[in-house]
């Protein structure tokens, strides 16, 4: 008995360098029972497509990318069994997921990728997307009216924006997912982040918006704030190197912390109810006032978090 535990252990360590070997080499990391085990098929796909003004994506497992080129096209990359379906219809292209069917055994690092490009001279004019567990990354393109919804709450997707333009956000929910822009714009945004999201922002002008928070981070950096309204609650706002033109309102609830360094602004109200306020190296007690009556002015009000300006 000793003699074949012996050699079944040997036999477990082999396996494990061996399917380790594969997976470093490239090899096929899925199996599917379809009337028996059989290995993965992989597709790596380009298709021209008519021209389209709209998009609509809804799926799993699936990492979207938008982006500028030479032409309109699509690029599937993924598993032959369950690579999303395409089709444009009314100026509207609908990229749809499809479910994982029959999935057993080793599964790493294996999803779909969506790559749809437009050409260089043109923008959309509505983006609608419902992601869950993957990313869509928005790169150098022009969108006026993006919707970005969860398609459960327990599964959702991460967004990126680099040098891109977004005129308008009806709405766009996070949950337990991250917003990062680069070198980008976004305007009359109404914005989610709830269950330890996260929304970062460097070198861009956030215009007109409202981001509401909840158990979440929001970091802003070397960047433009013009007119941002936030409620927020049980969460920290870090604003740094940030310019803010007119009246933008922070109001936190719950415990948190509001920080802003090295900002520019004409006026400020900042005020606590049980925290404190932090100017610099003083503290002020439980309010700072300086030009209330400014055109610039950054309005800050807490329940328990502390404001520390520097």
């Amino acid at each position: 008995m000793r003699k074949y535990f012996v050699t079944g252990f040997y036999l477990l360590i082999i396996g494990g360098l061996l399917l380790l070997g594969g997976f470093i080499m490239g090899g096929n990391k899925s199996v599917v029972w379809n009337h028996g085990f059989k290995v993965v098929e992989k597709i790596d796909e380009t298709y021209p497509l008519d021209n389209f003004k709209n998009v609509y994506i809804e799926g799993r497992n699936a990492n979207v990318v938008i982006r500028l080129g030479d032409r309109y096209k699509i690029r599937i990359d993924g598993e032959k069994s369950s690579v999303p379906s395409y089709k444009i219809k009314n100026d509207t292209l609908t990229v749809t997921g499809q479910e994982r069917k029959g999935h057993v055994g080793v599964d790493m690092l294996d999803e779909n990728n969506v790559t749809i490009t437009i050409p260089m001279n043109k923008s959309l004019d509505n983006v609608n997307v419902r992601l869950a567990d993957g990313y869509i990354r928005m790169n150098d393109v022009t969108i006026n009216n993006l919707v970005k919804s969860a398609k459960d709450l327990d599964y959702d997707s991460n967004v990126y924006l680099n040098d891109a333009t977004i005129n308008n956000i009806e709405k766009m929910n996070l949950y337990d997912a991250t917003l990062t822009m680069k070198n980008s714009k976004i305007s009359n945004a109404n914005l989610v982040a709830s269950a330890y999201s996260g929304i970062e922002a460097n070198n861009s002008t956030i215009l007109k918006s409202s981001f509401n928070l909840d158990e979440s981070k929001m970091n802003i950096k070397q960047s433009n704030i013009d007119t941002l309204k936030s409620l927020a609650n049980h969460s920290k706002i870090n604003i740094s190197k940030t310019t803010l033109m007119n009246h933008n309102e922070f109001r936190m609830f719950g415990s948190g912390h509001f920080v802003g360094s090295a900002i520019s602004v004409e006026g400020m109200d900042l005020t606590t109810e049980n925290g404190y306020v932090r100017y610099f190296d003083k503290k002020s007690g439980n309010a700072y006032q300086n030009k209330v009556d400014a055109n610039n002015l950054l309005m800050v009000k807490t329940t328990k978090a502390p404001i520390t300006i520097k």
